[in-house]
């Protein structure tokens, strides 16, 4: 019987992979570089340390790194202080208010930094659903690696058979499904591997697809 849902939230709950690209690229412009949407998706929903290599591999490995990085960060702040548009993903506020409603603990999972992550949930209103917030600055080992959600299974105090996990990246449902949980995938920016959708429990092309199996997804 699951008793809690834990979800992503960059791509999954919220708009933002577009808007991280957009940051990246003008970033990148500042040095002459052209970081390309190709280059953008080997980095959706991986460690900085793995997107890293990924950029060193594309740009050379002279790439200041560390530079961009901070860059993009800044860029990203500076859109979010001109009140910059976040959009919900298409039925994920609908989503964590049903299953808020019904009585299940909500948890969030995030490869996003704490700072970023609490600023959007608050922006859009909805930390109060959620009962424990675990970020990469919360673990060891990013996604793909099941430690953020083991560790937000923990903090609720549940099970992992008891967790229902809602992803749209490869490394996030790769993590989720390690995790020994019923994984559902939501894909954005990235289609499912063939590990993935040989072990994910269901894949839809939105939130909005979840309803008619609910009996399913909460049995």
């Amino acid at each position: 019987m699951i008793t809690t849902v834990i979800f992503d939230m960059d791509g999954l709950l919220f708009d933002t992979e577009l808007l991280y690209f957009e940051c990246y690229k003008k970033a990148a412009a500042e040095d002459g570089l052209h970081f390309t949407y190709e280059l953008f998706e080997s980095c959706v929903g991986i460690s900085r340390d793995d997107a890293a290599r990924f950029i060193r591999q594309h740009f050379g490995p002279q790439t200041d790194i560390q530079k961009m990085y901070v860059r993009t960060g800044e860029i990203f702040e500076e859109y979010l202080a001109s009140d910059g548009e976040i959009r919900f993903r298409p039925g994920a506020k609908e989503a964590v208010e049903f299953f808020y409603n019904r009585g299940l603990k909500l948890g969030l999972a995030s490869s996003n930094i704490t700072r970023w992550v609490m600023f959007l949930l608050e922006k859009k209103n909805i930390k109060k659903y959620f009962s424990s917030v675990t970020t990469s600055d919360d673990v060891f080992r990013p996604k793909p690696d099941p430690e953020v959600y083991l560790k937000s299974a923990q903090k609720l105090g549940a099970d992992v058979s008891q967790c229902l996990v809602f992803e749209d990246s490869v490394a996030g449902a790769t993590a989720a499904i390690t995790a020994q949980m019923r994984t559902c995938v939501v894909p954005q920016i990235k289609q499912p591997t063939q590990y993935v959708r040989e072990h994910a429990f269901k894949i839809y092309k939105s939130l909005l697809d979840i309803y008619p199996d609910m009996d399913e997804l909460l049995s």
